[in-house]
């Protein structure tokens, strides 16, 4: 048996008022610019969800009250700059005529898959998880394209690595090692008394120089035991309590790290006058040679250079533009 029929009126009364509660309903959402570029508005919405896979993250790690609304707000200022950089590309990619096809978003999921050792399906729900569905990760992964696109056309052949780059680099890499290894150091200080006179600083530091010099050839113990003015380490052959970098203070901390095994430092002023290091054996390094790591700092080099390039050339995108952050 057919319902009966609603009368017209109570039906339009029934419209309005769903009408009415859908509008109140809408008036709890805050929306608001928090950036434009050019004339394109960025939304809080747009911002929302681009945050929301860090959310996740934040809800899990970081403890609730003003620690958690610290870590939303460093995450909110990251990614608004993020979206700029975003639409700047996007209004670079349309003048250069670059875009990604959907085919090429395919082909990207289908090889990072295959990175992961997991089907796409797999990944696709891994990326669920963490609160990113499958059309919000193609966006991330077509975005990520373009700008690959992007630095190929406008950067790429700009980007020289030299032999002093790498050099540099794998020097680097040496001192961060360092900071973990374990060492033992020796030194002889020059002591000076508390208000000397210029004359008096300027001759203990002439003898501290002149430690420094002997102890390229002559038995650092003999030194320590004649010029050491520190108690401590005197009868030691002046060596130091510290056993890894963190216990010294930063300037210690950076010479010892430069020195090599046999190696004394040039005069280095402290506190208590002046010092000259030796350093006397540190623990094995686990690095390969320069020759065996060429290769891979040839290509962090490049990438290093390459980032560097894209943000001088997105900031001069945005002196070109008008960039408004009103978050």
């Amino acid at each position: 048996m057919n319902a009966p029929k609603m009368p017209m009126v109570l039906r339009f009364v029934a419209c309005a008022a769903a009408l009415a509660w859908a509008t109140a309903a809408q008036a709890t959402v805050v929306e608001r610019v928090v950036a434009v570029v050019g004339e394109h508005a960025i939304l809080l919405s747009d911002l929302r969800g681009r945050a929301q896979p860090f959310m996740v993250q934040i809800q899990q790690q970081v403890p609730s009250g003003a620690q958690r609304n610290a870590a939303i707000s460093q995450l909110y200022k990251g990614l608004i700059e993020k979206l700029v950089d975003e639409e700047l590309e996007q209004r670079a990619a349309i003048q250069a005529k670059v875009a990604v096809t959907p085919h090429e978003v395919d082909e990207a999921l289908a090889k990072v898959a295959s990175q992961n050792s997991v089907s796409v399906d797999r990944l696709l729900a891994e990326a669920r998880r963490t609160g990113l569905d499958e059309a919000s990760y193609r966006d991330e992964l077509r975005r990520q394209l373009l700008q690959t696109k992007l630095i190929n056309v406008r950067l790429q052949g700009r980007i020289r690595v030299s032999e002093d780059d790498l050099r540099m680099a794998y020097q680097r890499l040496v001192l961060e090692e360092r900071e973990k290894l374990a060492f033992k150091v020796a030194w002889v200080l020059v002591g000076l008394r508390p208000g000397a006179q210029a004359a008096e600083i300027s001759g203990r530091r002439a003898l501290a120089e002149n430690v420094s010099r002997a102890a390229r050839t002559r038995d650092f113990g003999e030194l320590v035991r004649r010029f050491s003015d520190d108690p401590a380490t005197r009868q030691n052959g002046g060596l130091l309590a510290a056993t890894h970098l963190a216990e010294l203070t930063p300037q210690l901390r950076r010479i010892v790290a430069s020195l090599e095994v046999g190696q004394p430092s040039a005069v280095v002023v402290v506190p208590s006058g002046f010092a000259v290091l030796k350093l006397i054996e540190r623990e094995e390094t686990s690095l390969p040679t320069f020759d065996e790591a060429r290769s891979e700092l040839a290509q962090r080099v490049y990438l290093e250079k390459m980032t560097q390039a894209r943000r001088s050339w997105l900031d001069n995108l945005r002196r070109q533009q008008h960039v408004e952050v009103r978050l």
